[in-house]
C-alpha cells in the first residue's frame, strides 16, 4: 500500500491597499481564500471585487460597471474572464459575471463561492475546481464604498496600493498571479507577470540599412551600387552594444519578403512588375510572402530563413527579444507565397473555395473586388499618364512601365488605404491591396460586420482571420517574440482579441505593439457594450485595442504636442492634456522618431536644432508612464535623414523604399565593429546620454510607479522657468514626478525645452496633495530630501529642503541650461 501524497504547503500573500485596507490571499490543496479588511471602517456598504483571468479563453481588460455595483470604470493589464463580487458584511450572496460570446454576461448569484464576514472583514472561499483546467490565474482585488458618490462609490482596497481612492476611472497596473499548477501553491508578488523585471524598451532596427556601410549613396541606386544590410551584419558586437544601451527588445523592421525590383530568379524569386514598386528596394509594407524573409538580407539567398533563425538566436543569446512587423490590413498586389501556397489570400481556403470575384464584399472573401464600370477593368495604376512615366521609380533609366498589372487586368482589388477605385492616384497605397476581415469598410459606421462580436456572437470566423492566425503561429514557431502591428486600428478589435488570445495560448509572453491613430477616419471601433459607455459614448479605438490585449499602442498625440513647441504654436503645459485617460496613458508606446516620422536632427524639422533636441524631448516621452518606449536606429548618433535618396526624396526621413545607408550610423558601425570609432565626441556624448536615459526609465519609479504632473500646480509660480514677460509659467519648462510605492523610489524630472535660454533660480512648488501622492505626507516634516541628478554620470547626492520647506517654498534647483533634462532621484536623508 503506497503512502498518501503529501499535501501542498499553504501559501499566503498580504497586499496593502488604499485607505489602510488590506487583502490576504492563501492557497491550499482545495481552496483559494481571499479576505478583505478595512481596519476601523465598517464594510456594510462595501462591495468587494475579484477580477480573474484564467488564460482559458478571450476576455476583457475593461470591466463592466453600473450604479450600486461596480462604481467607476476599472481597467486591467490582463484580460479577465470572471468577475466576482459581494456587497456588505451581512450578505451571504456572491455574484459572478463571466466573459462569454464577446461580452460580459449579466451578474448572477453563485453558491459555489462561500462568504463569511463581520463589520471589518469579508472572507471568500473559492474552490480550486472553480478554475478547473487552469494552471495560471491572474487576479486583481479591490473594493468600493458605495455609500459615496451617489452610489457609484470610491475605490478603497486594491492589489496596487498606488491606485488612489476617489471618483473617476481607474487603471490597476499590477496584479497577483495564482499558480495553481505549482508544487508549492505559488502566489506571485503584486506586479505584472508579463512585465517581468523590465520595462519594454525597443530598439527599432531597419535591417536593410542598419549594417550597410556602403558609402556610395547614389540616388535611386541599385543593390549592387548602394549595398544592403545583411542578417549577418547584426552580429554579436552590434547586439551587445544595443543591449548595453539598455534595450530589452529589437524590432527587426522590414524582414518579411516584400515586392522588389531586385531579381532573385535563381532561387525562385523574380523581380516584380515595376508598376507595383515604390523604390527599387520596395516598401517593406508591401509584403509579397508572409511566410518568407527578404532574400536581400541573406549571404546565401537560398538559405535566407536559416540565416534569419540564426539572427533570432543571437538576439536571444544577448538577453533581448525579437519583434517583427505584422501588416494585417494589406499585402502587395503581387502577393504569392511559395512557402505556404495553401495559405495564399484569395485562393482555396479551409472550405475548399476561393474568393468570389463577382461581388465587392463577402465575408468569405480575403479581398474586396471592384465592380466593372466605365473606368475598368483593367486596373490603371498611377505610374503612367498619357503614355509617359509619372512615378519616380518608373522614370528611372531601364525601367519600363505601362500602368497595368497582369494580375488585375480582368478584375480589380481595392487599394490598401481603402480606395475602391480602378484608378488609384500617386498618394494612395497603390502598390498594395486591402484584406477583408469580414466588414464592409465603405459603410460609414462599419455596421455590416460578418464576424463574431458582442452584437452577433455566433457569426463564423472569417477565412482572413484564420490565415492571419497561421502567419502569427508560423513566426512564433520560428522564435519570434512579438509583433509591431501596422495600422492596427484599420482591423476589427474583435479580430485582435481572438488572435492575441490564440497567440498567448502558444506563448504567454508574446508582445503586440499597435501602430494606431484614433483620429484616422479609417479606424474600426468594436461593439463591446462596456467600452461603448466610455468617453461619453464616443469611440476611442485605443480602448478597443488595449482591451483586445495589446501590450502597447502608439502615443501620437503627445509626440505631436511636443513637436508643436518648435514648429508652433505650442506650450509645455499642453503636454498634460494630450493623453488624459490613465489606461491609455500607461499603456502607450512613446517615441521621438520612427521610420514614418521626420528625423529629429533633420535641418528642416524641430526648429532646425539638430540632434541636441533629441535628449530633452525623449526624456519627457520616455519617462511619462509605465508604457513601452522606442528608439529608431540612428537617433542615438544624430542621423539627419538628409538628401535625396530615391523614391523617399528629401523628406527629412531615412527612406524605407530605397537601397541606402545611414552616414552617421555608419560611423558607429565602424566596419562592423560597432564601437563608434568614427563618431565625433559630440556624437559619443549623445549616445552615452541616451544610454543613461534608457537605463533610468527601467528603474522601478518608471517601470511600475505613478505619474504626478507638476505644470498645472506651477502656472502661477514666477520662478517656474518664465522667460521675459511670459504668463503663465510653463511655456518651455516641463516637470513631473514618478513614485513607486512598493520600492519607495521617487524621481523629479525637470526639462528645459527652450533652445537658447538658460533658466536661472528655478523653484518647483509641491502642493500638499502632491506630497501625499509622493508618499511623503506621513514622514517627519523636518526630514531633508536629498536630490541626485541621475542623468549626470557620477553625480553626488545634494542635500535639499526639508519636507516642510518643500511644501511651503518648493524645491530650488538653481540653473537649468537650454535643452537639458534632469532626472533627480529623491531620497529621504537619514
Amino acid at each position: 500500500m503506497s503512502a498518501p501524497a503529501a499535501a501542498k504547503p499553504l501559501h499566503k500573500q498580504t497586499v496593502k491597499g488604499g485607505d489602510n485596507a488590506s487583502i490576504d490571499l492563501s492557497l491550499s490543496d482545495e481552496t483559494i481564500t481571499i479576505s478583505y479588511q478595512a481596519p476601523g471602517v465598517s464594510t456594510d456598504h462595501h462591495r468587494v471585487f475579484f477580477a480573474f483571468g484564467s488564460h482559458q479563453q478571450t476576455g476583457s481588460a475593461v470591466l463592466p460597471f453600473q450604479r450600486e455595483r461596480e462604481g467607476s470604470t476599472v481597467f486591467l493589464p490582463f484580460q479577465a474572464d470572471r468577475l466576482i463580487s459581494a456587497k456588505g458584511s451581512h450578505s451571504t450572496t456572491v455574484q459572478e459575471q463571466t466573459w462569454d460570446n464577446w461580452k460580459w454576461n449579466p451578474a448572477r448569484d453563485t453558491a459555489v463561492i462561500k462568504l463569511t464576514g463581520d463589520a471589518g472583514r469579508l472572507t471568500f472561499q473559492i474552490p480550486r475546481s472553480y478554475f478547473a483546467g487552469a494552471k495560471l490565474v491572474d487576479c486583481v482585488v479591490y473594493a468600493k464604498d458605495l455609500s459615496h458618490n451617489d452610489g457609484w462609490g470610491h475605490l478603497l482596497g486594491c492589489s496596487d496600493p498606488a491606485v488612489e481612492s476617489g471618483a473617476g476611472d481607474k487603471y490597476i497596473p499590477r496584479y497577483l498571479e495564482l499558480n495553481l499548477g505549482a508544487a508549492d501553491n505559488h502566489i506571485a508578488t503584486p506586479r505584472a507577470r508579463l512585465a517581468a523585471a523590465e520595462k519594454i524598451r525597443i530598439y527599432q532596427l531597419f535591417v536593410r540599412l542598419f549594417g550597410n556601410t556602403n558609402g556610395t549613396r547614389k540616388e535611386d541606386g541599385t543593390l549592387t551600387e548602394n549595398g544592403v544590410g545583411k542578417f549577418e551584419d547584426i552580429n554579436d558586437d552590434s547586439l551587445s552594444s544595443v543591449r548595453d544601451l539598455g534595450f530589452t527588445h529589437v524590432w527587426l523592421t522590414g524582414v518579411l519578403q516584400q515586392a522588389s525590383a531586385t531579381d532573385y530568379s535563381a532561387v525562385g524569386q523574380p523581380a516584380d512588375d515595376p508598376d507595383l514598386l515604390k523604390g527599387l528596394a520596395g516598401s517593406p509594407y508591401a509584403i509579397k510572402d508572409y511566410f518568407d524573409v527578404c532574400p536581400d538580407y541573406a549571404k546565401d539567398p537560398a538559405k535566407r530563413l536559416d540565416e534569419f533563425r540564426a539572427l533570432l538566436d543571437r538576439v536571444h543569446q544577448h538577453g533581448m527579444k525579437a519583434l517583427i512587423d505584422l501588416v494585417p490590413n494589406h499585402v502587395a498586389r503581387s502577393y504569392d507565397s511559395d512557402i505556404k501556397p495553401d495559405q495564399n489570400f484569395g485562393s482555396k481556403g479551409n472550405e475548399g473555395k476561393g474568393d468570389d470575384l463577382s461581388v465587392f464584399f463577402s465575408a468569405r472573401n480575403n479581398f474586396f473586388y471592384l465592380k466593372p464600370d466605365s473606368s475598368g477593368p483593367p486596373l490603371h495604376l498611377p505610374t503612367v499618364k498619357d503614355g509617359q512615366p509619372v512615378s519616380p521609380t518608373c522614370k528611372l533609366a531601364g525601367i519600363k512601365c505601362d500602368g497595368l498589372f497582369e494580375g488585375e487586368k480582368d478584375h480589380g482589388k481595392v487599394t490598401g488605404n481603402n480606395k475602391p477605385s480602378w484608378t488609384p492616384d500617386l498618394n494612395d497605397w497603390y502598390e498594395t491591396v486591402k484584406l477583408n476581415y469580414g466588414f464592409d469598410f465603405t459603410i460609414a459606421d462599419k455596421s455590416v460586420r460578418e464576424y463574431p462580436n458582442a452584437a452577433a456572437p455566433d457569426k463564423p470566423i472569417p477565412d482572413t482571420w484564420k490565415k492571419m492566425d497561421s502567419i502569427i503561429a508560423y513566426w512564433q514557431g520560428l522564435g519570434v517574440d512579438g509583433f509591431r502591428c501596422d495600422m492596427s486600428h484599420m482591423v476589427p478589435p474583435e479580430f485582435w482579441c481572438w488572435a492575441i488570445a490564440r497567440a498567448r495560448s502558444r506563448h504567454a509572453d508574446v508582445t503586440f505593439i499597435g501602430e494606431a491613430y484614433d483620429n484616422d477616419p479609417a479606424k474600426v471601433p468594436g461593439v463591446d457594450p462596456v467600452i461603448a459607455q466610455l468617453n461619453g459614448g464616443k469611440s476611442n479605438v485605443m480602448f478597443d485595442l488595449l482591451n483586445a490585449g495589446f501590450t502597447g499602442v502608439y502615443d501620437d498625440p503627445t509626440y505631436r504636442v511636443i513637436k508643436k513647441l518648435y514648429e508652433g504654436p505650442g506650450w509645455a503645459n499642453d503636454i498634460d492634456g494630450a493623453q488624459p485617460d490613465a489606461f491609455i496613458f500607461d499603456n502607450s508606446l512613446r517615441y521621438a522618431e520612427n521610420h514614418d516620422e521626420a528625423r529629429i536632427a533633420a535641418p528642416s524639422q524641430w526648429g532646425g536644432l539638430g540632434m541636441k533636441v533629441g535628449i530633452p524631448v525623449s526624456a519627457i516621452l520616455y519617462g511619462l508612464s509605465r508604457g513601452p518606449i522606442m528608439l529608431y536606429n540612428g537617433q542615438e548618433v544624430g542621423e539627419p535623414g538628409a538628401g535625396v535618396e530615391g523614391f523617399g526624396r528629401n523628406d527629412a526621413r531615412t527612406s524605407i523604399f530605397d537601397y541606402w545607408s545611414m552616414p552617421e550610423l555608419v560611423k558607429w558601425v565602424n566596419h562592423h565593429k560597432y564601437d563608434g570609432g568614427q563618431l565625433s565626441q559630440e556624437q559619443k556624448n549623445l549616445r552615452a546620454t541616451y544610454g543613461r536615459l534608457i537605463h533610468l526609465v527601467g528603474q522601478p519609479a518608471f517601470r511600475d510607479g505613478t505619474f504626478i504632473p507638476l505644470n498645472a500646480a506651477n502656472r502661477d509660480n514666477p520662478r517656474y522657468g518664465r522667460i521675459g514677460s511670459e504668463q503663465p509659467s510653463g511655456r518651455w519648462l516641463y516637470s513631473f514626478l514618478r513614485y513607486d510605492a512598493n520600492s519607495g523610489q521617487r524621481f523629479l524630472v525637470v526639462i528645459n525645452l527652450n533652445p537658447t535660454t538658460l533658466m536661472d533660480d528655478v523653484r518647483i512648488q509641491l502642493p500638499e496633495a502632491t506630497l501625499k501622492a509622493l508618499g511623503l505626507a506621513s514622514h517627519e516634516r523636518s526630514s531633508h530630501l536629498d536630490l541626485r541628478d541621475r542623468m549626470v554620470e557620477n553625480e553626488a547626492d545634494a542635500t535639499g529642503p526639508t519636507i516642510a520647506e518643500a511644501a511651503e517654498k518648493g524645491i530650488g534647483l538653481g540653473e537649468i541650461p537650454p535643452l537639458t533634462a534632469r532626472y533627480f532621484e529623491i531620497k529621504i536623508a537619514k
